[in-house]
């Protein structure tokens, strides 16, 4: 009894949801892509359930008839094989075949839809069918690249979206014409070389059978620049022979707004700065040996393009004949950190402040600089002792001062700039102390060599006194 009963609620179930699902589809709207079209042009179906106020039936699961009653010999996809197809909710409710018909006749030719489970459920939909050429207006558009951007290459791929299965010309600064063809998906895409410097425009347009265009996308607009930066000129000053490790200074000459200018010269190597239109340059320090050095320039633009100029120039390094020293050991001078110079034994526009310290380690000696103080007559050079104490170590009229790196001691770890002026009365006045500078005075490299020998040398002495054992 109970199976029996199970049953007739199953059947009773099924009718119901079968009198709601047909009460509520009044009809289908069928929707064909072009108004007109061409003997043998494929054409898209989009068919859609509805209610009596057009809207969608979002439960319509039944199975639906598809034929041209005008065309009888009208091609059919293998999903409609059959000239039948059932709904699934995957569709959403509305369902489009794609390349769905090609009709063989020419005239209006007609689709019918209707629903297998109820006849009255139907739609009718019309397109004219000609055997000449159809002209029409197609949607195309080029996705890549896009209008206003830079390459520093003369190469670029241009990609769209269109039409599928259509011949697509990309026309090249107006002139220039490439062909491609889009794929099922309606996409195209080609490579375009050989463009022009500076801007370049391109524009898609998709053909006919007869090479027509039946549609043009925007012109899209692109600037390359794939030119090497151009080297012109060298200046180094002084000219001529140069002391070792004295101070030089670098112009080149080449385009604006470069990314980085760099000189090497015996494997150093010196970036420039842009000074004005074209000229960067640089101070910079001779090499510590005698010797003709070569130099090059190094050029980069925005785009990494680099241009390399070898042997620009020469350099002609002679040995060097004086060194800055420390005051003798009688002539110490200390100071304590800290003393500050009041502002009423200043002139109220007095500025002798140092700035700019700079350190350039090489391989006998460490040069320090700062930027020159207008107002200065002089600078005294001090070195730390303690943490309370500086010595006075030199006075010197350039802003250079340079530091031996010696073997027997470790000498000048941090030091510190003063800037002296004189009255015209003859008071000497003096600014405050600049912060200090740490300065490698130490052969690094000497001193590792140092510790790897003295282990050596114990090793040695371990195993010759293991053998007396």
């Amino acid at each position: 009894m109970n199976h029996v009963l199970r049953i007739f609620a199953f059947l009773v179930f099924s009718i119901f949801s079968f009198s709601y699902a047909s009460a509520s589809v009044d009809r289908f709207e069928v929707e064909l892509n072009f108004d007109t079209a061409q003997i043998w042009e494929a054409l898209d179906i989009t068919i859609t359930a509805v209610d009596r106020n057009g809207e969608t039936v979002t439960n319509y699961l039944w199975d639906i008839l598809v034929f041209s009653e005008s065309d009888p010999g009208a091609e059919f996809p293998s999903v409609l094989s059959e000239n039948s197809y059932k709904y699934i909710p995957a569709n959403e409710w509305s369902v489009k075949f794609e390349n769905a018909v090609i009709f063989r006749r020419a005239g209006t030719q007609n689709i019918y839809v209707y629903d297998l489970n109820q006849e009255t459920v139907m739609w009718l939909a019309e397109v004219e069918i000609t055997d000449v050429e159809v002209n029409r207006n197609e949607d195309i558009d080029i996705l890549s690249p896009e209008t206003g951007i830079t390459l520093w290459r003369d190469n670029i791929t241009v990609s769209g979206r269109t039409q599928k299965n259509h011949q697509i010309n990309i026309k090249v600064n107006g002139t220039r014409n490439i062909s491609t063809t889009s794929n099922d998906d309606g996409i195209f895409e080609i490579n375009v070389e050989n463009l022009n410097q500076w801007e370049n425009t391109f524009q898609a347009q998709i053909l006919d059978s007869s090479n027509n265009v039946i549609g043009e996308s925007s012109i899209v607009r692109v600037q390359i620049n794939s030119i090497a930066p151009e080297f012109r000129n060298i200046n180094i000053t002084p000219t001529g022979e140069v002391e070792a490790e004295s101070e030089i200074n670098i112009e080149v000459i080449s385009n604006t707004g470069l990314r980085q200018v760099n000189v090497l010269i015996n494997d150093v190597i010196t970036q420039l700065s842009e000074i004005r239109d074209g000229r960067y340059t640089w101070r910079s320090f001779a090499p510590s040996t005698a010797w003709v050095y070569p130099v090059t320039v190094i050029l980069s633009n925005e785009f990494n393009i680099e241009t390399r100029e070898e042997n620009a120039a020469e350099l002609i390094v002679r040995e060097k004949v004086e060194l800055n020293a420390a005051p003798e050991e009688e002539d110490r001078i200390i100071e304590e950190i800290g003393i500050r110079w009041t502002p009423q034994e200043r002139a109220s526009d007095l500025d002798l402040r140092i700035r700019n310290i700079r350190v350039t380690e090489l391989k006998e000696r460490s040069i320090i600089t700062w930027d020159p103080v207008p107002d200065a007559e002089s600078y005294n050079v001090y070195k730390r002792i303690n943490e309370r104490q500086v010595e006075l170590i030199a006075n010197v009229q350039e802003t250079r001062y340079e530091i031996p790196i010696v073997w027997q001691e470790l000498t000048y770890e941090e030091f510190a700039i003063k800037a002296l002026w004189r009255t015209q009365t003859g008071t000497l006045v003096q600014w405050d102390l600049s912060d200090m500078t740490k300065v490698q005075t130490w052969p690094t490299l000497y001193f590792t060599l140092l510790i790897i020998a003295v282990l050596l040398s114990g090793g040695i002495f371990f195993l010759k006194s293991r053998k007396l054992a």
